[in-house]
This record gives C-alpha cells, sequence and structure tokens, in this order.
C-alpha cells in the first residue's frame, strides 16, 4: 500500500459511508443479530433457511469466473511467468484459497455492491495469502496489507486492543473503497489502480509524467515502476486466467458456497473470546481466526460485533441467553504492566482475585509479566459471576453427566429436562438423527432419549430438539467418572504444545477418561493447567 491523500478521501469515504447507509442488508454478504438475546421463532425460521439455502448454493468459483471483467492479458509474458510460478506452488495457492473460505462470499457481495470488478476478490491472495494476521516487515496488515496510515486516511480504527487492518469485515470496507477512490483517480484505468494500491497513485503519475516527457507510452506495462508492482498487477492477472479456464490449468480450490456463510453477532457487553467460542461450539482457534481484529483476549466493547458460522448463530444465542452474561454486564478494564507489577499486587489494586486475571487472560501460575505488554482485569461483581458460576457448574457436572448416562441408557421413561451447557436445536430440511448427533458429536441414542425420538421416523421439519451437548459420547468408554484423585492416579501439569491424546499415550491412559476426570478438551487446554491422569484405571 502507498501514501494516501486523505484531502482527496474525505468526500469519497463520506459518499460512500451514506452509500452503505442506502444499501439494502441482503447486499452486504453477512447477517448481523441484535444482542444477548433467544432467537424468535421468526428468526430462527429465517436462519434455517439460510442455513438450507447455504448448504445447497452453487459452487462460488464457478459462480466467479463467469463475473470477471477485466482484460487478462494472457498472451503478456510477464503474465505467462506469473502463470508457471502458481502452477508450480499449488500448494500456495491452496492455503491461500483454504483461508480464504470464510470470507469470499462476503468479500464478494462487497465488490458487487461497488460495481467493482470480480477480480479484486484474488486481491488478497496476492497481498497475503487470505491470512489476517499477516504483517510485513514495513508494517502492512491484514489480508489487505492495509499501512498504518492508508489505515487512518480510511477511517479504520486502531487502538492497543483492537486493530481494525486485521478485522476482515472492516478492511475489505476500507480497502475496496480506496480502490474504488483509485479507478476514479486514474479514470477508470484499472491496471493503473491496482498497481497504485500496491506502490501509492504518487507513485503511478511520477512514472507516467516521466513517460511523457520521454515521449512513451503511458499504459501499466510501459510504466518505470519498482520491480515489486511489476509483479503485482501481473501475478492478479494470472489467478484470473487460472480460474478462468480450470481446464488449461487444473489447480484444486476447495468449494465455497455462494450464499452467507457469516454472521454478526451484536452481545451487547464485552466477552472473552474463548468463553464464547464455547458457548459456539467452534474451537477456540476458528474463533480467533473469525475474530482476528481483537488482540487482546475478550472484544473491545458493545461496540464491537462477534463474526460466527452462521451455523453456529442458534447455537450462541441459546446458550449466551442462557450464561451469566445475559444477567450482567461483563465490564472487563485494560491495564498495560509497569515496572514491578505482579498479578498478586494488581489484582489487589483493582480489588479482584489473582486467579481471576489469570483465568481471564490465559495466564499460568508461572507466567512472567512483560512491561508495556497490556492483560483485561475483571470487575470483582464480574468477577464473582463469571468464575463462580463456572466453577459451580464444573462441580455439578459430574452428577449431571450420572443422570443423563441413566438417562439414555434405558427406554425413556419421562421427558427429559433440559440441563445446563445443553443445546436447543430447529431441524432442517435435510436432517436425521444421525446427521445430527455427528454434527454435535454426541451418540444417536442419546438424541433419542433425550427428545423420545424412535429411530428411522422421520423428523418434522421446524421441531425443536434438546441436544445433551454437556454429555459427550466419550462418556459410555470409561468407568464412573470423577473429578477426584484416587489412589494409584498421576497429576501432570500441561506443557506446551500438548493435546489430550498426547498425554493419553504418554501415560497409557484413555483419552476420553482423562477429559471426563478433569472436564476438559483440546480446545480448552491451558499451559500450566494440572490434570488429573487416572492411571488406577489401568489395573
Amino acid at each position: 500500500m502507498g501514501k494516501v491523500y486523505v484531502r482527496i478521501f474525505s468526500f469519497l469515504i463520506s459518499f460512500l459511508a451514506s452509500v452503505n447507509c442506502l444499501a439494502a442488508p441482503s447486499l452486504e454478504g453477512i447477517q448481523t443479530y441484535q444482542k444477548n438475546m433467544h432467537l424468535s421463532p421468526e428468526h430462527k425460521r429465517k436462519l434455517a433457511d439460510d442455513i438450507t439455502r447455504y448448504r445447497n448454493a452453487d459452487n462460488l468459483w464457478d459462480v466467479l469466473r463467469e463475473e470477471f471483467t477485466l482484460p487478462h492479458y494472457e498472451n503478456i509474458p510477464a503474465v505467462q511467468e506469473k502463470i508457471e510460478w502458481f502452477m508450480n506452488n499449488q500448494d500456495y495457492l491452496l492455503r491461500s484459497a483454504t483461508r480464504a473460505a470464510p470470507y469470499l462470499y462476503y468479500i464478494l457481495q462487497q465488490v458487487r455492491k461497488r460495481h467493482l470488478p470480480a477480480e479484486l476478490v484474488l486481491l488478497p491472495i496476492v497481498e497475503s495469502g487470505y491470512n489476517p494476521f499477516s504483517l510485513s516487515h514495513v508494517g502492512a496488515a491484514g489480508i489487505w496489507q492495509l499501512m498504518p496510515g492508508t489505515a487512518t486516511g480510511l477511517g479504520v480504527k486502531r487502538d492497543m486492543w483492537y486493530d481494525g487492518r486485521r478485522d476482515v469485515i472492516a478492511s475489505t470496507r476500507a480497502a475496496l473503497n480506496y480502490l474504488a477512490y483509485l479507478q476514479t483517480f486514474f479514470e477508470g484505468n484499472w491496471l493503473l489502480a491496482i498497481a497504485a494500491y500496491n506502490t501509492g497513485e504518487g507513485n503511478v503519475l511520477a512514472a507516467m509524467k516521466r513517460n511523457i516527457r520521454d515521449g512513451r507510452d503511458t499504459d501499466f506495462w510501459s510504466l518505470p515502476v519498482a520491480q515489486e508492482t511489476r509483479d503485482y498487477v501481473p501475478s492478479l492477472l494470472a489467478l484470473a486466467v487460472i480460474i478462468t479456464h480450470p481446464d488449461q490449468y487444473p489447480i484444486y480450490f476447495p468449494p465455497v458456497r455462494n450464499a452467507p456463510y457469516l454472521a454478526q453477532i451484536d452481545v451487547g457487553a464485552q466477552i472473552n473470546i474463548k468463553y464464547a467460542a464455547g458457548l459456539a461450539g467452534i474451537s477456540l482457534k476458528q474463533m480467533q481466526q473469525l475474530n482476528s481484529g481483537f488482540k487482546a483476549a475478550s472484544t473491545k466493547g458493545p461496540s464491537h460485533k462477534l463474526v460466527l458460522p452462521i451455523e453456529n448463530v442458534e447455537q450462541f444465542t441459546e446458550n449466551l441467553a442462557r450464561s451469566p452474561l445475559n444477567n450482567r454486564p461483563i465490564n472487563w478494564s485494560h491495564y498495560q504492566i509497569k515496572s514491578g507489577d505482579t498479578i498478586v499486587s494488581i489484582a489487589k489494586k483493582f480489588n479482584t482475585t489473582p486467579n481471576a486475571i489469570r483465568k481471564l487472560n490465559h495466564l499460568n501460575a508461572k507466567a512472567n509479566l512483560r512491561r508495556g505488554s497490556e492483560i483485561l482485569i475483571p470487575q470483582k461483581a464480574d468477577d464473582e459471576v463469571m468464575f463462580a458460576a463456572a466453577d459451580t457448574e464444573k462441580e455439578a457436572a459430574v452428577t449431571k453427566r450420572k443422570k443423563i448416562v441413566a438417562t439414555a441408557s434405558i427406554a425413556v421413561a419421562g421427558k427429559y429436562v433440559l440441563q445446563p451447557g445443553d443445546t436447543v436445536y430447529m431441524v432442517r430440511a435435510t436432517d436425521t438423527i444421525k446427521t445430527i448427533a455427528y454434527r454435535f458429536h454426541i451418540k444417536p441414542e442419546y438424541l433419542q432419549a433425550a427428545n423420545g425420538l424412535v429411530g428411522g421416523k422421520k423428523l418434522p421439519v421446524g421441531k425443536q430438539l434438546i441436544i445433551p451437548t454437556h454429555f459427550r459420547n466419550e462418556t459410555a468408554s470409561t468407568s464412573k467418572p470423577t473429578n477426584k484423585l484416587q489412589p494409584g492416579d498421576t497429576i501432570y501439569m500441561v506443557r506446551k504444545g500438548d493435546t489430550i491424546e498426547k498425554i493419553a499415550q504418554k501415560f497409557k491412559a484413555s483419552p476420553a477418561a482423562i477429559r471426563i476426570v478433569n472436564l476438559v478438551d483440546n480446545n480448552s487446554l491451558a499451559e500450566g493447567e494440572k490434570l488429573i491422569i487416572p492411571t488406577h484405571l489401568q489395573g
């Protein structure tokens, strides 16, 4: 990204902002749901329709190639050279396309909304390989590689807790606004506009003036620009050529649905990213990837929305409505570490507990505080709501698991009662008992027992089922679950890179037994955490 002329941008951004306000929500490419509430029956039906539409949608790559409008200059040697490079580095394209998959539909919709060439959807492959955490040696960040000055000029927010350049939603809007401006600046010449996105409009203008002075052409191919820019434009065109001619250039691109995959949830309060991932039923890594603008362990505040896969919206909203966050907003404050600070001294200063600070920031007992780094501080009341409730649920979890084991192992005599940690799910048109059980990682017989279902019978569309997600199918392979240390057991401290499976192999124990005894999974393992290894079961 080059230098931005903020004076010219001010009018452009104001104009585009007004256009965005008038745009229909369907043009955004991402669904938005309001804060902290159960989905109404109407919203649930709409969500079910959206999910069905997503699952049945065409492959976006096929749609994309039909929407390309730019000349690709396939016969120019520079483009041929880049085509050859991509064909010899297909692993790079596969990684890029895989990372791009969650965002492609949203970005294409933003491109369509601005009436820009569809080829621009491919630009983040050239810029960053579609990696939202990418940071160049000169300080450009995000999938669009926005420089700090450029981001500021485009209205992208940045502070010590949030970087909008890494936020795919915010940075895409800014980058496409900038490209729309560059297209106007260069009077519709897209090769010059794309070159300017890489090196700055000032450098492109200077090269054009030099050629005019020397009596040479001012088309992109004739300009004396930096080698990086001379490679940049042909790289984009080469990608478009490859996608346009799949028979001639057979490269595997993972299928992407031509329908909304992402949804934004207005939570209405700060929320811990790891806690939110648990509510949504997705991994912490996936939650961080979709919400890459947040630099801390939590969202910054009520003004920021969480991004989720549309298929996880109902589970998140239902679980959030039952969580402690629904009764009291969490107002975590931010603190920058000073010389001499310790967890204990910081806890005293903010009238909270060291344990609460460690849990909120994923710090183990031996973690060192670095001067200048930032941590989140829970208020005392929020500490009690968040962590006391979590401890209570953990202590009661064994009893609840025993209850559902009994429920699932016999014919249902009465009605199963919704348990904390369970999920409410609405049946879709293509659902079966097996597919729903597989999706939520439980055994089909548990799903049948909790809802009084008969195997083989068709599920009515729209029927609400209780998914006993607080009980996972691995409990069936263990003896009586307990979180108490038994004679012959071992205490183990989790190390970096550990997984339940690796630990189980080390002690020749059952992975399922370790999960049940400690009520953990791979996503919730924390370095420095102590686990009970039920080695007494080996005898």
